[in-house]
């Protein structure tokens, strides 16, 4: 457990101040409510009656919050020596100074898997809810897990922040679940296109031209996810889903999709080997070793890494125009007090501050989801490329789309890698399959 306090010295403090007070309220809740007014029942003997302010004064008063806890992943640990933990330790702090000394407790978990945040959550709220954080960082696929399990809690009425034009779309309905709000968005990512300028100085316009290149095109074509095969049909026009919201794909975009696939392999582009990558982090690895020069995989394993060898941009176009997926992690409430989830609300909103989402996002390496924190990066060329991707990206499908689909592309692009079927018969029984 590592407690946060405000340390920071006296000119820092005001410095923030300055910035933050104009536009977050932060008197702590629980302050003392009003003395209700008595009277006289009428021939009590001047005996004294409840009055209708009084109905609502027989609980006691809550409580002043005095500590929060939060919980995070490792890349917001406050006590790691990075430049991201230490802004977001000080954001803390900041928060702590400008309510009343609030102590903020910090518990680091992994980001998925066993013991993770999702697991933990999960796990906690059945064994001992009253050790539940007060606030929760979780990705996207994790918040709809959370938010359908009722493990964390609507934010609608308890802040108007989503409701704010400074955020990109893909990012808005990132915290958005069946009509309401469940969090406030700290971080995204999308995929892109990595390249080598040395190899390629000109980025070609279209796929057929890039594979014309003969240059490997590496991406994870063993994801059960199938984001990038997802993202091409999304580009080519495709449907994911019908009028009565099931899982649906279409046979003629599915088909120009594996087309393209085809093509690349018959140039080369597109080697079978492609098949032992199942994330666009393994994709990425296999990139900076030199066994491609052009990789598919998040914008953020660029951002973290910047190398001086690499340039990214956004997907190519399909017939329909360019589209990529994305994601990312937002800040979501798993307490069920009311003060403090009001409270934690209050926090949430101050660590999604354009002002301070600028610095921690260019020093994590995510993008902004609020356009005006990346006006602030310093870097021309690398803002306007990250604002391309950004206004582009569409949010990745929901679990349950995810869950049906992936597997049926996964399994139609290994195929067409090892030159087993054509792009047609491929299309047909991924369509098939979804039938059944």
């Amino acid at each position: 457990m590592k407690k946060i306090r405000g340390l920071l010295g006296l000119g820092l403090v005001l410095a923030m101040l300055l910035s933050a007070c104009e536009s977050l309220p932060f008197d702590l809740p629980g302050a003392q409510q009003p003395t209700p007014t008595l009277t006289p029942a009428p021939g009590s003997g001047g005996e004294m009656a409840p009055t209708p302010e009084m109905t609502t004064t027989a609980e006691a008063t809550p409580e002043p919050v005095t500590e929060l806890t939060v919980w995070v992943p490792p890349e917001l640990d406050p006590t790691a020596e990075t430049e991201a933990s230490q802004l977001f330790a000080a954001q803390l702090a900041l928060f702590s100074d400008l309510n009343n000394g609030l102590e903020i407790v910090v518990r680091v978990k992994a980001t998925t898997g066993t013991g993770g945040l999702l697991d933990a959550l999960t796990a906690t709220s059945a064994a001992a809810p009253e050790a539940l954080p007060d606030l929760i960082a979780l990705s996207r696929p994790d918040l709809e897990t959370a938010a359908l399990k009722s493990l964390i809690y609507p934010l609608d009425g308890m802040t108007t922040l989503p409701n704010d034009a400074d955020w990109y779309g893909f990012a808005r309905e990132m915290a958005l679940l069946q009509g309401s709000t469940f969090g406030l968005p700290y971080a995204a990512d999308a995929l892109v296109l990595a390249y080598r300028p040395e190899v390629l100085p000109e980025m070609p316009g279209s796929w057929d031209e890039l594979i014309e290149q003969e240059q490997v095109l590496a991406f994870p074509a063993d994801s059960d996810q199938a984001l990038f095969t997802l993202a091409l049909y999304r580009a080519e026009g495709g449907l994911i889903q019908d009028n009565q919201r099931r899982p649906v794909l279409e046979l003629e975009p599915l088909s120009n999709v594996f087309g393209l696939f085809q093509a690349g392999v018959r140039a080369g582009a597109l080697p079978d080997w492609l098949n032992q990558y199942q994330t666009p982090g393994q994709v990425w690895s296999s990139y900076r070793e030199g066994q491609s020069n052009l990789a598919v995989t998040w914008l953020s394993n660029y951002l973290k890494d910047q190398p001086g060898d690499t340039n990214v941009t956004t997907l190519l176009p399909m017939s329909a125009g360019a589209v990529t997926l994305g994601g990312g992690m937002s800040w979501t409430v798993a307490t069920a007090i009311p003060t403090r989830q009001a409270l934690a609300v209050q926090l949430a909103e101050f660590l999604v501050q354009p002002e301070f989402l600028a610095e921690w996002t260019a020093a994590a390496g995510y993008i902004p989801p609020r356009p005006s924190a990346l006006e602030s990066w310093t870097d021309q060329g690398l803002r306007n490329t990250v604002d391309q991707v950004a206004l582009m990206t569409r949010l990745r499908p929901t679990n349950d789309l995810i869950s049906s689909l992936g597997p049926i592309l996964r399994e139609g692009t290994r195929q067409i890698l090892q030159d087993l079927v054509d792009p047609g018969q491929a299309a047909q029984v991924a369509v098939d399959s979804l039938e059944e």
